[in-house]
């Protein structure tokens, strides 16, 4: 019974961890086959603006200048998931991200920001990702030394940042 509660609470801690995760091909990079990355606008659910205004755009930035050598053409959908055709969609190359359990502690004396990521990379006629990577993060401040606002938007660079960065070195172009 003991041996029992002892694997059950370190699956428990080890699902809480705050470590990316990737599913793919057993850690291997992800193949791209094409030369064109179709990018869905961010699903972002009860998040600031400061977050979720900045966040798609600075991702794609990324994508952009670090992507280039790559030789993927990324192209952004203007419009959301909905609105896309779904067929039109499942014959293309394309990547779609959420943030969300985005949740704000506001102290007299302390701040607390937590949010969880993630982006789904989808392939021609699959309806399950290929790749699926996700990043949980969290940002600690004092209020007298810092704001609100410029951490949310320290938090979106963050958070785009290492989504990109994460999307690139999981896939190898063919």
């Amino acid at each position: 019974m003991l041996r029992w509660f002892a694997l059950c609470s370190l699956l428990i801690c080890c699902s809480c961890s705050g470590s990316s995760r990737t599913v793919g091909v057993s850690g291997s990079p992800v193949e791209f086959r094409g030369d064109q990355l179709y990018i869905v606008p961010f699903e972002t659910i009860m998040v600031p603006e400061e977050v979720s205004g900045s966040l798609f755009d600075l991702f794609v930035d990324r994508l952009n200048r670090s992507g280039a050598e790559k030789g993927i053409d990324f192209v952004i959908l203007k419009q959301g998931l909905e609105e896309i055709d779904a067929d039109w969609l499942a014959d293309k190359n394309y990547l779609r991200g959420e943030l969300f359990a985005y949740i704000e502690e506001v102290g007299s004396d302390m701040t607390d920001i937590k949010a969880r990521s993630r982006i789904r990379f989808y392939q021609p006629g699959q309806s399950v990702p290929a790749l699926q990577l996700t990043f949980p993060t969290e940002v600690f401040y004092q209020n007298d030394y810092s704001s609100l606002p410029v951490e949310r938007r320290k938090l979106a660079v963050e958070i785009a940042n290492n989504l990109a960065d994460q999307f690139l070195s999981a896939i190898s172009v063919r």
